[in-house]
């Protein structure tokens, strides 16, 4: 379900005289079994987030639209997926840290298990966002143990044209342009962020004032039709971002004596050649992905990370079109370089897999879908090999035209990060090979899409083994560990028990709504032998849609709760635990006016209700309420 809230549209282009009024619930599904199936016919939970669906909710950027959707959880160091620096926000599905992963136009972009390169392609350029909940592992590999984030940017349509678009806010100011022509399509925006005096929670005169400057972020996506088979894209997004922390000042009892500045400056890119044969059913696509941070001032993060990704796969179609036969190959090659510390040094990882999935109908309402991977990864100075068998089995019974019910058990897996010997730029412990991280992923599910109504049910189990946790040497090396220096371990087991209920509905040309509820129970164990709680359990949302003639109107509320315990107490200690992370509860408002068939202009509040929302259980802030004027104009 797509949340059809309400925030600004910005630079998001549609040719003039485009028709935005078709309204098809039951839409084609291309991630969850590489080939396009109906969302009816699909053994998983979807979503589609289409260009459509986010100029109605002008997402700013991917993780915002993102993090509005029910069972997607978000970590994050500020409103539409900000980094802190060297530590970077992320997308989850159903609670599971570090097990999502984000493709773009099919290809992995996680570095070191953490998907934030999706904040490398402007929100403009994408054509839909489809999120597959539930173990993908045996189509796509590594990461997929909690869902698959599939961001298919737009290709060229043969028709020239573009926009250009201004907005204004009292935090945030961007430009943006797009020119389309016979065989590309080219985005550009530049982005000016405004301060923030308070980032996050203080506590007692213990802990420190985080205050974020203005800064800064350049974005580019490029798309060319070489041939009408192949497409070359390339996404570049360069950032800077200013923070200053602040300690107590006893005499003036308030946090006004400067303790570090920190500049950090990140440069990311995607690259990507993707051939696709619909005649054939053949695609294969190749990509580099590159992330490159450099400090500043305080700041000691200096890194590169980088990886090349290969994938080859073939669908053959059988008995008349009732199955169809997967069958693929994929390549990765994984490096992380440190620049700074006395610890500097290269860390790479290769691996290679093997997959299949045959779909064969057993009755004319009955479908099985079997698959198989074999994932091998080769050793490096940290790692032992793995050899990684992955099962996987659905099923889809067809109970009428517009109903059906069906079955998700598959096996996956996680390896650890390719820089987990390093921690910040202390020693580095190589003295224990770590697992991955690897359980079994429950799911059953009903579908009920008619006309302008869809009704969707699913209720699922995670059980992980081996899951990582970071633990301070001395405490599982002895004699010998050092105390200071911090490694990981495969200690913890992972679970979570759960059910999503989302409901869309068109009522008449002018009115449209959707509802949301999730909950579940994700909980870790820990060195004790005792579960503990790992984040929220509840979430729900209510999003509005009104039209009428030039006018538009969205409202959008999601409520994150019954959240797990903070990070720090209330004496800003992290020991002894005794507050939850207070829930989060966020309104937005859009207005939307077409002046002409090509002249856009929106005005947007966002967190209107003025909360200091914790987006992360060490209570870092979103933006306070805020507001965009934006205007656009199509040529």
């Amino acid at each position: 379900m797509l949340i059809i809230g309400a925030v600004l549209c910005e630079g998001i282009v549609f040719a003039a005289g485009e028709s935005i009024q078709s309204y098809d619930l039951d839409t084609v599904i291309v991630t969850a079994q590489r080939t396009e199936t109906r969302d009816l016919e699909t053994p998983a939970t979807t979503t589609v987030i289409t260009a459509r669906d986010l100029k109605e909710k002008g997402a700013i950027s991917v993780y915002d639209a993102l993090e509005r959707v029910v069972g997607v959880h978000s970590y994050s160091y500020g409103s539409g997926g900000e980094d802190y620096g060297g530590m970077y926000s992320r997308i989850m599905v159903r609670g599971l840290d570090k097990g999502t992963l984000v493709l773009v136009n099919g290809t992995p972009v996680n570095l070191m298990n953490v998907n934030s390169m999706m904040s490398s392609i402007p929100v403009e350029a994408v054509e839909r966002i489809e999120i597959v909940k539930g173990s993908n592992a045996v189509l796509y590999g590594a990461e997929a143990m909690g869902g698959v984030i599939n961001i298919i940017t737009k290709k060229p349509d043969g028709k020239a044209g573009g926009s250009i678009t201004t907005t204004y806010g009292n935090y945030d100011k961007n430009y943006s342009a797009a020119v389309n022509g016979d065989k590309f399509e080219l985005f550009y925006k530049k982005e000016y962020r405004g301060a923030i005096d308070q980032y996050n929670r203080l506590y007692t005169t213990s802990t420190k004032k985080i205050a974020k400057e203005k800064g800064t972020k350049d974005a580019i996506f490029l798309s060319y039709n070489i041939t009408d088979d192949l497409t070359f894209n390339y996404a570049y997004a360069d950032t800077d971002s200013h923070f200053r922390q602040y300690t107590y000042n006893k005499s003036t009892k308030d946090w006004t004596t400067l303790y570090k500045n920190y500049y950090y400056y990140d440069n990311r890119q995607n690259v990507s050649l993707v051939y696709n044969n619909k005649e054939t059913d053949y695609k294969s696509v190749l990509a580099y992905n590159k992330n490159r941070f450099r400090p500043g001032g305080d700041a000691t993060t200096n890194t590169d990370l980088s990886s090349y990704n290969f994938d080859n796969q073939k669908v053959w179609h059988l008995r008349n079109g009732k199955d169809f036969l997967v069958g693929g190959v994929t390549l990765q090659s994984e490096h992380y370089t440190q620049n700074y510390g006395a610890h500097r040094g290269n860390f790479n990882r290769d691996s290679y897999a093997v997959y299949t999935s045959y779909s064969r109908q057993l009755t004319d309402d009955f479908t099985a879908i079997v698959g198989l991977r074999g994932h091998f990864v080769q050793a490096n100075e940290y790692d032992a090999a793995q050899n990684i068998l992955l099962p996987q089995l659905q099923t889809v019974y067809k109970i009428n035209d517009h109903t059906s019910w069906y079955t998700n058990i598959g096996k996956s897996f996680e390896m650890p990060a390719c820089n987990s010997p390093f921690y910040g730029s202390g020693a580095v412990s190589t003295a224990i090979k770590l697992k991955p991280q690897e359980g079994w992923n429950y799911e059953t599910g009903m579908k009920f899409i008619h006309n302008d109504e869809s009704l969707k049910l699913a209720v699922f189990n995670m059980k992980i083994k081996n899951k990582f946790k970071w633990v301070k040497e001395d405490t599982v090396i002895f004699p010998g560990g050092d105390p200071n220096t911090s490694i990981q371990i495969n200690q913890d087991q992972f679970r979570n028990t759960g059910i999503e209920i989302e409901y869309n509905k068109k009522l008449n040309d002018n009115w449209k709504y959707n509802l949301g509820v999730s909950y579940s129970n994700p909980e870790a164990k820990n060195g004790n032998d005792n579960w503990e709680q790992t984040g929220a359990k509840l979430q729900y949302s209510l999003g509005t849609t009104y039209t009428k003639n030039k006018f538009t109107a969205n409202t959008d509320f999601f409520v994150t709760a019954k959240r797990e315990m903070a990070f720090y107490n209330l004496q800003g200690q992290m020991t002894p635990v005794d507050h939850r992370v207070p829930n989060y509860v966020n309104l937005n408002l859009t207005l939307q006016y077409n002046a002409t068939p090509n002249d856009l202009i929106t005005l947007a509040g966002y967190n209107l209700l003025d909360r200091n929302n914790p987006i992360n259980y060490n209570e870092y802030w979103s933006t306070p309420l805020n507001y965009r004027l934006s205007y656009t104009h199509n040529f």
